[in-house]
């Protein structure tokens, strides 16, 4: 099984900075994401995002619009901005339950997202949803478990066989998303700023220090190997 690592933000300048030391595959985006830059248009964001993703790296953008016909609407308008597929990422509310089928069956790729219960995850992977996006702290902080939800959404999922990806989002902390790994998820999206520290270990960094300062007084100072 493949995993994926995605970046939760539309900084089209930060994808490219984190992806020179981080194996990032895509990017996912959300209205409060693109709603934290003020100083250019949310479609211009997408647009440099766009720029720096090569074909094969996913584009999640989620429709805004409430209802059904509003974001049948809206995701043909994402689709016609870009000349790549793009996973159209709709909440499951009822209405957006409505619009899941219906553009499942225009051939659209749907992300669905604001899951907070195996249930709606399993609901949505059955309309056809190419992904299920679980929230996994916001789960927690309403008293739940996320970790079991995302135990529970892989379990149905292998039960019954569905292709559905669990895409786990909503994170504070590694520790977390280290869990959502265990816990059987197929992709994890993940701010910029958890994502720089997801590599980062003051251990890693003392290491290097030792080793370069035995190797100097011993060698000389900014000596390599083959000097």
């Amino acid at each position: 099984m493949s995993f994926t690592l995605l970046m939760d933000g539309a900084n089209a300048d930060v994808f490219r900075s984190l992806s020179q030391f981080l194996p990032l595959d895509g990017v996912t985006t959300n209205p409060s994401i693109l709603a934290k830059n003020t100083t250019i248009s949310a479609e211009e964001q997408l647009v440099r995002i766009n720029e720096v993703l090569s074909p094969n790296q996913p584009l999640h953008v989620q429709a805004i619009a409430e209802t059904v016909d509003g974001i049948r609407k809206e995701a043909e308008q994402i689709r016609n901005a870009f000349e790549r597929e793009i996973c159209i990422k709709v909440p499951v509310s009822t209405e957006g339950m409505k619009a899941i089928k219906h553009l499942v069956q225009d051939g659209v790729t749907i992300t669905a997202t604001g899951i907070f219960t195996t249930q709606q995850a399993f609901l949505a992977a059955k309309a056809g949803a190419s992904y299920v996006a679980p929230y996994v702290n916001r789960i927690d902080i309403q008293h739940g478990n996320s970790m079991e939800v995302i135990r529970r959404i892989r379990q149905l999922f292998d039960t019954y066989g569905m292709p559905a990806r669990i895409l786990a989002a909503s994170f504070k902390n590694v520790r977390q998303i280290e869990e959502a790994m265990l816990a059987g998820v197929h992709e994890v999206t993940v701010a910029p700023d958890l994502l720089e520290v997801l590599l980062n270990h003051q251990g890693t960094d003392a290491a290097v220090k030792q080793f370069t300062n035995e190797f100097s007084n011993a060698f000389g100072e900014g000596k390599t190997l083959f000097e």
